[in-house]
């Protein structure tokens, strides 16, 4: 493909049959697209349905069409692209993409002002990973209003994530070079190949960034596996994830990294001053829980963040490093408190719940001696009398499946913690069971409970943990 020097970014749509749902794709950009100057090139992934004669048959002024006479994949035609001929920024879209105004001047918007971000997604309808935005509408006229006025700039709107579930995406010319051909592992032929470019991404010391404040239309229904074999997908799913721990040394994808905590840190207390803010994450896996609170301080006009952690684990180090500007120590709990300086810390999280600790009082007295006065602690506590220990007690044995972790009531915790600060709350989080086994549940309760003695002991045995929010005084 010849480049064309004067423009901005190469627009990749790749196709393979679904004619109806390609024309909207091209259509959109064709559309939705005139405020940046930008390459279209056409991808036919070996369609049967017509899809050639209907690339051949757009109108653009910079076009190319790849054809390719087999289905081999997403990832394949990247084997046959050369980077350094496209332009600065490449938007790789699947033809199940409807964008919208402003899509591609907000994301180069953001990429242009930080040369450390390597890949964005924007959000969208039908998708997964936290990235799935829902704008109400009846039909494609009232979905682009919608996005028309979702869609205007907000930095404070954009997230760093670990990893990106990507329908779209758009890279930076030198992010790819950097991570090198192909742009996508052809051994994740179907699955975990979004995983693997954002770990790349990250390990060659570029950002991958959620644009919040861009919305585009994902015209698949991923919540009923559409247009897949629900067997056929299971097993991709579990062979992909396989071949993932296998080539990131046993990092999991999804169990080390979506731990998110962005559903307390809404409640998190607001940082009484701008600045530099000091963020500790222990034991956070690959890091999610410290980025969902550097993402939440965004809101507040704060973007110089330094995160440093704290892992017992030496396979989370390598990705640790990619998010954090700070030290990154593992290292046995006894040591936790002689890798930092005292009183250095804005913010510290805790992943792992504290009974799981061997000293539990130990970590905590290591963790106020870290934390600034009127820094702010975040720490998980295990529910050891939940359901399962309730009906384990009861002699079913096939659901208890804990790991050793001590009983600590909340009620203690809460003492121990009033210590060196005040709680601000204590957030229940609770194992999701459908409406049978609640019931089920019911009837193993003692009999004569009144109706609101049965409420609370079944909200207690639902609570799977409990997050505490302690500012040190």
């Amino acid at each position: 493909m010849n480049h064309f020097h004067s423009t901005k970014a190469t627009i990749v749509i790749q196709a393979y049959n679904r004619q109806e749902k390609t024309r909207a794709c091209v259509e959109s950009v064709l559309q939705y697209t005139r405020d940046v100057d930008y390459e279209l090139l056409l991808i036919d992934n070996g369609s049967t349905d017509g899809t050639l004669d209907y690339f051949k048959a757009v109108s653009h002024p910079h076009k190319c069409i790849m054809h390719l006479t087999k289905n081999l994949g997403a990832v394949l035609p990247s084997l046959l692209l050369s980077v350094d001929q496209l332009a600065p920024f490449i938007a790789i879209l699947g033809n199940d993409i409807v964008v919208t105004q402003n899509w591609l001047s907000n994301i180069l918007r953001g990429m242009e002002a930080d040369e450390r971000i390597g890949m964005v997604c924007p959000v969208s309808s039908n998708t997964s990973n936290l990235q799935q935005v829902n704008l109400p509408f009846s039909d494609p006229n009232e979905m682009q209003r919608q996005a028309a006025a979702f869609n205007q700039p907000n930095p404070a709107k954009w997230q760093e994530r670990l990893r990106l579930v990507a329908p779209m995406t758009v890279f930076r010319r030198e992010c790819l070079l950097a991570i090198g051909l192909p742009w996508g592992d052809v051994g994740f032929f179907h699955d975990f190949a979004d995983d693997d470019i954002a770990f790349r991404v990250r390990r060659a010391g570029y950002q991958a960034m959620l644009a919040g404040d861009t919305w585009v239309h994902h015209n698949h229904d991923v919540n009923h596996g559409a247009d897949k074999d629900p067997e056929e997908f299971c097993q991709s799913l579990q062979i992909g994830q396989e071949n993932f721990r296998e080539k990131y040394f046993g990092v999991d994808a999804w169990e080390d990294v979506n731990n998110f905590w962005m559903d307390i840190t809404p409640h998190i207390p607001e940082p009484g001053q701008k600045g530099h803010k000091a963020v500790l994450g222990v034991d956070v896996k690959c890091g999610t829980p410290i980025l969902d609170v550097k993402n939440r301080l965004r809101n507040f006009g704060i973007y110089d963040v330094e995160l440093s952690a704290f892992t017992q684990s030496a396979k989370y180090v390598v990705d640790l490093n990619t998010i954090c500007r700070g030290i990154v120590a593992c290292d046995r709990e006894e040591f936790l408190s002689d890798q930092f300086l005292p009183e250095y810390f804005d913010y510290i999280v805790v992943d792992r719940p504290i009974n799981r600790y061997h000293e539990p009082q130990k970590v905590i007295n290591d963790l106020a001696r870290l934390l600034k006065p009127g820094g702010v602690l975040l720490l998980p506590l295990l529910n050891t009398f939940s359901f399962r220990e309730y009906l384990y007690c009861q002699g079913n044995h096939s659901l208890y499946n804990r790991e050793f972790a001590y009983h600590i009531p909340p009620e203690a915790l809460q003492a121990a913690l009033a210590a060196f600060g005040s709680v601000r709350f204590c957030h229940p989080r609770y194992t999701r069971l459908n409406q049978k086994d609640q019931d089920f549940l019911r009837t193993r309760l003692p009999q004569g409970l009144t109706e609101q003695q049965q409420g609370d002991a079944l909200t207690r045995l639902l609570t799977d943990r409990y997050i505490f929010c302690v500012k040190k005084a």
